[in-house]
C-alpha cells in the first residue's frame, strides 16, 4: 500500500480478514471468567451496564473491542482491578492456545463460588486442607 508521500505503509490488520486479536480474546476470556465468578449473566451485565447480551457475548469471544471505558465499567461491576483482564496476558501470548487443563472450567468456577458462599473461616480452611491432602494423594 502507498501513501501520499511514496513510502509504503504496511496494512493494517482487521478481525474481518485477520480475525479477532489475541488480546482482545484474552481480555473478553477474562471478562466470561471474572463474570462466572460473580455469578452474573451475560442479560445481568447487560442490563447493569444498558448494552444487549449480545455485545457481552462478542466482547467475551474478543469479536469486539472493549473500550477502556466499558473496561473501566466492567471492572467496577465485577469488583476486580482493570489489571485484571490483562493477568496472565504475557504467557497467552507466548501459547496461542493453552490446553484445556490449563483454562479455568465451569466446574471450578462452581467451586470457587461455593467456596466463597461460606461465611466461616474455619470452614473455609478445613476444607482448602481437605482439599489439598486429596490433591497431594492423587498426585503420590
Amino acid at each position: 500500500m502507498q501513501s501520499n508521500n511514496g513510502k509504503s505503509r504496511t496494512r493494517r490488520r482487521t478481525a474481518k480478514e485477520h480475525g479477532p486479536d489475541p488480546v482482545d480474546v484474552h481480555v473478553g476470556q477474562r471478562l466470561r471468567i471474572g463474570r462466572e465468578l460473580a455469578g452474573l449473566t451475560q442479560t445481568g451485565i447487560g442490563k447493569e451496564l444498558g448494552m444487549s447480551f449480545q455485545v457481552v457475548q462478542k466482547y467475551e469471544q474478543g469479536e469486539i473491542r472493549i473500550s477502556a471505558s466499558r473496561l473501566y465499567q466492567l471492572a467496577q461491576l465485577l469488583a476486580k482491578p482493570v489489571s485484571y483482564f490483562f493477568e496472565g496476558l504475557e504467557s497467552a501470548a507466548t501459547n496461542a492456545a493453552p490446553p484445556p487443563e490449563q483454562g479455568i472450567v465451569r466446574r471450578e468456577i462452581e467451586l470457587v463460588r461455593a467456596f466463597r458462599s461460606i461465611d466461616n473461616p474455619e470452614v473455609q480452611q478445613r476444607l482448602l486442607l481437605l482439599m489439598r491432602d486429596v490433591g497431594e494423594r492423587q498426585s503420590a
